[in-house]
């Protein structure tokens, strides 16, 4: 017997993940960690339910009730996780008439400053 499930891919589960427990990892390398069993948040894996063909290759893809469940136990384990979601903001010394790429210059920065 077959059923219809909602699927999402790697990125958009990596998408979600960053959106509902925070930008304090590169969700995308935590999840291929995952995959490998390298890894764990808080005690809790999610693994892809299945493999879809997208385009070229073959992709993992994740079920969407198992990627919410997972964000509801990240949670609870760890309350703050998601909240407070605002970017470290620093400021930096600049030259305004420097005209080099961005890849040479060099700028002295402060300590972080609070929005």
């Amino acid at each position: 017997m077959t059923t219809t499930t909602k699927v999402i891919s790697s990125s958009e589960v990596a998408y979600l993940l960053r959106k509902y427990l925070g930008p304090g990892r590169a969700w995308d390398d935590v999840l291929a960690d995952m995959r490998r069993n390298r890894t764990h948040v808080h005690n809790f894996v999610l693994e892809p339910s299945c493999r879809l063909k997208d385009e070229r290759t073959w992709r993992p893809y994740y079920t969407a009730a198992e990627v919410l469940q997972f964000i509801r136990n990240v949670r609870v384990a760890c309350p703050t996780a998601g909240k407070d979601i605002r970017p470290i903001v620093r400021e930096a010394l600049t030259d305004p008439t420097d005209r080099r790429p961005w890849r040479v210059r060099r700028l002295t920065t402060a300590a972080p400053i609070s929005l």
